[in-house]
């Protein structure tokens, strides 16, 4: 009867770390999957499985298998990008996202390690099929994933170096998807426009940082400006220059006309520039943020149907979709939802 009283009288402390079973130094599942999931970012994971498909699409690529190998190294890279700058970002966290800290201290560095390790090797297993081009793009991302935030290049701590490292998500996957059935071009039109649209969004995602990143001392595409007024103005401006480089490739005769479609997407551009120049918050931001991210997905999705209408790509366009706001829906994000565990629990007697 003592045991069960002391038992009703516990609280629960959210500033104590919960006390899961353990493996070494390393919380066994379902804890331990389940905080890796989260910091690996799902829905991040749509940049570059839609810029492979429109690679391999434009490539001529019609294998069920190659695709689906192809899509599992490019959510496999992009998580392991995703766990290696939760680690790398722990001072800048604790003000700008506090809960991210508290996952990454649970698995530890040797967790991280661990877990960041069978993600690279499950996609270097899976590229073995995919052909000995693939495996060199393959290569030279996990080089650009590495480095983005670890030390001692961390791209991201130099502004212009951060955008271009940041656009290789959506540029490198491209370049793999063609690499499979075609030969390599830095030249291709769609490979320039899709990886500069990734450049010019790689400034939003710093904007709702601002606050937190200067404190830190960490300069980014944001914080090189006196006020957050000015890194919105810049950002907003910069998002707008992707369409001039779209006219100029069909002018050139680079891209179809068929690609004058893609302009439709400015409105929706327009509709969030607006709302980050009147934000009055960094919550305000994250929302847009959030809006920018569906943009963004949007854009490269839309020029994939443009490059390829056909049924596949309506199914392409809806299961990306699907999988987005399934991640969203069960809060499988680490920079933006709450962690369930967190909360106090129920006990029964």
């Amino acid at each position: 009867m003592e045991h069960v009283a002391h038992r009703k009288k516990r609280q629960y402390d959210p500033t104590s770390p919960p006390q899961l079973p353990t493996f070494g130094n390393v919380p066994i599942l379902p804890h331990t999957f389940q905080i890796v999931l989260r910091l690996a970012r799902p829905r991040t994971w749509t940049f570059a499985a839609s810029s492979f498909i429109l690679g391999y699409t434009l490539a001529g690529g019609t294998s069920l298998f190659q695709i689906g190998l192809g899509l599992a190294v490019a959510a496999l890279v992009t998580a392991a990008t995703n766990v290696i700058n939760a680690y790398a970002d722990r001072q800048e966290d604790s003000v700008n996202q506090p809960r991210r800290v508290f996952w990454v201290e649970q698995i530890g560095r040797h967790g991280t390690i661990v877990s960041i390790a069978i993600l690279y090797c499950l996609a270097f297993i899976a590229s073995l099929f995919l052909g000995p081009l693939f495996m060199l793009v393959l290569a030279v991302g996990v080089f650009n994933s590495v480095f983005y935030s670890v030390r001692p290049f961390r791209f991201k701590a130099r502004p212009s170096l951060s955008l271009v490292s940041f656009s290789g998500a959506v540029g490198l996957a491209f370049l793999s998807g063609v690499s499979i059935v075609g030969s390599i071009s830095l030249l291709n039109p769609l490979f320039l426009l899709t990886t500069y649209f990734m450049l010019t969004y790689g400034t939003v995602k710093n904007l709702p940082d601002y606050a937190g990143d200067k404190k830190a001392g960490t300069k980014t595409t944001a914080t090189v400006f006196r006020t957050m007024d000015g890194a919105i103005r810049f950002s907003g401006f910069l998002l707008f220059t992707p369409y001039l480089l779209l006219a100029t490739l069909i002018l050139m005769g680079q891209l179809a006309p068929i690609y004058y479609a893609d302009f439709g997407m400015a409105l929706i551009l327009a509709i969030i520039v607006a709302k980050m120049l009147t934000a009055k918050s960094p919550q305000e931001l994250e929302k847009t943020h959030t809006l920018g991210f569906f943009y963004a997905i949007s854009f490269i999705l839309f020029t994939l149907v443009l490059t390829s209408p056909t049924l596949s790509s309506i199914v392409v366009i809806l299961s990306a979709y699907v999988w987005t706001l399934l991640v969203s829906r069960v809060s499988m994000d680490s920079r933006i939802e709450r962690r369930d565990w967190e909360k106090p629990r129920r006990r029964k007697d």
